[in-house]
This record gives C-alpha cells, sequence and structure tokens, in this order.
C-alpha cells in the first residue's frame, strides 16, 4: 500500500472544519486537527466524557495528526529521534499520531490500532474473473454465493452533480453502520461527505445500490496514482443480511483490477472478512505524547488497562 499524494492529502485535511494549521513532524510540514469524538447510542455519562474530550479538542487542547476523518491515506514520518515536545504548539495538551508499525517513543505511549487491510492486485488479473479462478474452490464458491445473494442489487456510480440528493440517505446509512461504535469524526456525516465530493472530484467515487429502486447501501473510494482506497460505507439492515457488505468490497475490487491499480486498501474492521478476500493487514499503531507527565500516566493506565484490539484469525483465499 502506498501514501496518496501528499498535495491532494493536505488539500482533503485542509477543507475539513477542525483542521489546525500545519506543524513540522519529522522535517516533514504536516496537517493537523482538533480531534472530535462522538457516540451516537450509550449511556448519557459516557456520551458525557466523549463531549468534554470534544471541547478541550476544539480548543485545540487535543490533537491529531491528519484527520480521523481520512485514515490511511497518509502516516507521519517520526522515529525515535523525532522530537514531539519540539512539534506541540503552546495550546496542545495530547498530540495523536497514527504511525506505522509499533515505535517506541521517549515520553510517549504507544497502542495496537487495528490493522488496514490491502489487497496487492496481481500483474495477471485483468478481469475480476482473472481474480476469482486464484482462489481455491473453497474461497471461490464463498464469493460465488455472495454475488448471488445480493444479485438483486443494483450498483449504480452516484454524480458528484447529483450530491444534495444523494448524500443524506448515505450519511443516515453511514450513521446507522456506525451507530455501536465510538467515532472520532464529527457527528456531522453530511457536511463531512460534502468535504470529500468538493475536494476529491473525479478521484472520489461513489456508488450507490439499489433494490426496487430504492437505495439500500453505498460505499466510497478514492483513487490515486497507484491504487484504491476504500472509505466509507452504509447499508441497511437488511441488506447487510442480503451480503450486500461483501458484495460492495468485491465491486471496489473489481473496479481496482479493472483500473489495473497496484492495491485495493479495503480499510480498517472486518479484518477476518476481509482476509478472505485475499487481502492482508498493515500493522500500525497510535502514538499518543502529553506533555504533562500526569496525562502520560493516564494515558499508559488505559493503555495496559482498557484498550484492546479485537482478536481474529487470518485466512488465505488464494490456490498454493
Amino acid at each position: 500500500m502506498k501514501p496518496l499524494d501528499f498535495q491532494s492529502f493536505q488539500q482533503l485535511q485542509s477543507a475539513f472544519a477542525n483542521y489546525d494549521g500545519n506543524l513540522s513532524l519529522g522535517g516533514q510540514s504536516f496537517p493537523f486537527s482538533n480531534i472530535e469524538l462522538s457516540k451516537p447510542t450509550g449511556k448519557y455519562v459516557s456520551r458525557a466524557i466523549l463531549r468534554l474530550a470534544t471541547i478541550l479538542g476544539s480548543k485545540g487542547f487535543v490533537q491529531y495528526a491528519g484527520n480521523a476523518c481520512s485514515p490511511g491515506l497518509q502516516f507521519p514520518e517520526i522515529n525515535e529521534e523525532t522530537n514531539l515536545a519540539a512539534v506541540t504548539n503552546s495550546t496542545c495538551g495530547v498530540l495523536i499520531m497514527n504511525v506505522l508499525g509499533t515505535p517506541n517513543l521517549k515520553g510517549a505511549v504507544t497502542v495496537i490500532a487495528e490493522p488496514f487491510m490491502n489487497l496487492k492486485i496481481q500483474p495477471e488479473w485483468n478481469h475480476f474473473d482473472d481474480y476469482l479462478q486464484a482462489m481455491s474452490s473453497k474461497y471461490r464458491v464463498r464469493t460465488n454465493k455472495v454475488l448471488s445473494t445480493s444479485q438483486a442489487y443494483q450498483a449504480k456510480e452516484l454524480k458528484h452533480t447529483e450530491a444534495n440528493d444523494w448524500i443524506p440517505q448515505c450519511a443516515q446509512m453511514l450513521g446507522h453502520t456506525l451507530k455501536d461504535k465510538t467515532l472520532a469524526i464529527s457527528p456531522k456525516l453530511s457536511t463531512m461527505l460534502h468535504t470529500f465530493v468538493r475536494t476529491m472530484k473525479d478521484k472520489f467515487k461513489v456508488w450507490g445500490y439499489y433494490h426496487d429502486e430504492k437505495l439500500c447501501g453505498f460505499i466510497t473510494a478514492i483513487e490515486s496514482e497507484h491504487g484504491l482506497y476504500a472509505m466509507h460505507l452504509g447499508l441497511t439492515d437488511d441488506a447487510a443480511e442480503d451480503q450486500l457488505y461483501q458484495r460492495m468490497m468485491y465491486d471496489v475490487i473489481a473496479f481496482g483490477i479493472e483500473q489495473k491499480d497496484e492495491f485495493v486498501c479495503l480499510g480498517r474492521t472486518a479484518t477476518e472478512i476481509k482476509s478472505t478476500m485475499g487481502a492482508t493487514p498493515i500493522e500500525n499503531s497510535y502514538v499518543l505524547y502529553a506533555k504533562s507527565k500526569l496525562l502520560r500516566g493516564i494515558i499508559n493506565v488505559y493503555a495496559k488497562r482498557f484498550h484492546r484490539v479485537k482478536p481474529y484469525q487470518l485466512r488465505n483465499p488464494f490456490k498454493g
């Protein structure tokens, strides 16, 4: 997996409402944002705590390298010689960075993140059927079953010029899909999707899935010079039962193959499912730096006692 070109990445980051400028990080000018946290469901107390964290973030106390709305597009380059104290401004109390690997940095706490699942497109795959034929019969049968179960859903590329029509529905489905998760993104999902459409233009692909002329699911992806990044996905409960989630992933893979991309990044979550599609994990972590020793201590306790990454078992669907 290769990063999105930095110019496009910077353009996208600076378009988000919580963008807070650039700081020098590892010798590179890297965009930063004020973090936003929310949880659509859950107990009032937990939501209140997240709201308090967002207020602190809006004041610049908690900052994030890049933006949690666009994970996996770029990773800041840091090493043991990076002076994290030098890149935090006077108001920033906590600095969060999503980086490749698991670096051990002085004065910082590193916690493992869910892997990004990345499928390397083989040069001999010219069409989706070539990809299917590379699978063992067991996984090829499973894939064909997904395609058969979801065949009633018709895919259609959604036009940017009609974004005002489809974004409200897509935002609602995205919110429904994320309803039980703690989000490090703005709850204003419609605004977020409009930002991607307006900023990334033709690089931002959106496909809607219709059943009886009703929009029941959608998936988005960003095209780069080298590959494709799946970004947002939402669907109804009925569509999920019809395995539309897997179908949309396969359709993104098919698009990447047809475009002669080098890779298709399927994003985080559903690690085992994505491994059955041939994706392999890109290990990454969060580095949290706090100026205050007390805050570092609290973060360290959280990392050791409460932070967990769901265990997973990888599958290999390909022959040999």
